[in-house]
């Protein structure tokens, strides 16, 4: 997950109250969220859903809320539905650092790791939420997706992975690893698919995470 700057006023449509999916809400929210699932992080989704982050069910004065609204794949919001409502709010506050994912390192790895940093009810229930979605197999239709999803992030981590061992080489020149740290902080921008994951690997490194930490909003 990653921080979202929410843009202001709300979309016209919205004070109308006939629909909270108009064409000016997808616009608005597309920018908002970088295009990008606010829970997997798979970018330019081909099956977008506007999602209600409080249910509808709960509180039916939420539906047109500007606030409550929020761009996710369509996968993302069958799981999550009405059973993942007290969860960290990314339009709110900075949540990726409160739940640490690593990639596997396989093309067709088994799981990906979610592990939650703190212990409140909002993080526990996110990474539950999150380890569905990486790591589900019980249906063969979850299995099939979560591998695919698990397969882009590996293919995602895996260039990051090789720009940092060129880093560390003995021949890269100087000019050749300030080419490289640029590189890595486009990897870990919040525009950026799965930067959680690519966030957590520099982190990970002693010396690149140093360089790199201020960069993380």
């Amino acid at each position: 997950m990653f921080r979202v700057n929410r843009t202001y006023p709300a979309p016209v449509s919205l004070s109308r109250k006939l629909r909270y999916d108009g064409p000016d809400v997808h616009e608005a929210l597309q920018e908002c969220f970088f295009g990008k699932c606010y829970i997997c992080e798979n970018k330019d989704p081909l099956d977008i859903n506007i999602e209600h982050f409080v249910s509808r069910k709960i509180d039916d004065e939420k539906s047109y809320d500007w606030d409550n609204l929020y761009l996710s794949c369509g996968r993302c919001n069958n799981i999550k539905l009405a059973k993942h409502d007290e969860l960290l709010d990314c339009c709110n506050e900075a949540v990726w650092n409160r739940i640490k994912l690593l990639p596997g390192f396989s093309a067709k790895t088994k799981k990906v790791t979610v592990e939650p940093l703190f212990h409140d009810n909002k993080t526990i229930t996110t990474a539950d939420l999150l380890e569905k979605v990486y790591n589900s197999d019980h249906t063969i239709n979850k299995r099939l997706t979560s591998a695919a999803l698990r397969s882009q992030i590996t293919k995602t981590t895996q260039k990051l992975i090789r720009n940092i061992i060129e880093y560390y080489e003995d021949d890269t020149p100087n000019d050749r690893k300030l080419y490289l740290i640029e590189k890595i902080k486009v990897m870990i921008r919040r525009d950026a698919k799965f930067s959680a994951f690519c966030r957590w690997i520099v982190l990970d490194d002693a010396e690149l995470c140093e360089i790199l930490e201020p960069f993380m909003d």
